[in-house]
């Protein structure tokens, strides 16, 4: 499990580090997993990383949830037989955040993808 960089509730956001401006392409990503896969393990990541889920709907494949003040969206995609895409963005269309909240994500999904559910 990943937790080096893990935020806890009620840290301020200068434990994050400091917002920066995120780009779109940074905050997608495709893994070697399927879509049913790859939504346990951004839900885990989520978790795993103390970010307050507000929201899952696993058939549409989204999760809303809070870290520090922001709101974010993932989003999980097909992309063939065997791969799937997360995507999240923030709620609010700002995307001048802390880069180290979707980082979290994606380094605990590399971390864990090949691992046996």
């Amino acid at each position: 499990m990943l937790s080096a960089f893990a935020d806890t509730p009620g840290q301020p956001q200068s434990a994050l580090g400091t917002p920066q401006v995120v780009t779109l392409p940074q905050c997608i990503k495709t893994f070697n997993v399927n879509f049913e896969k790859l939504l346990f393990l951004t839900e885990a990541a989520i978790s795993s990383s103390n970010y307050n889920i507000e929201e899952i709907q696993t058939q549409g494949g989204y999760i809303v949830f809070t870290v520090s003040g922001y709101k974010f969206l993932a989003t999980v995609m097909d992309f063939g037989d065997s791969k799937a895409i997360l995507k999240i963005t923030p709620c609010n269309g700002n995307y001048t955040f802390p880069p180290v909240i979707i980082r979290n994500i994606f380094l605990y999904i590399e971390s864990n993808q090949y691992k046996k559910f």
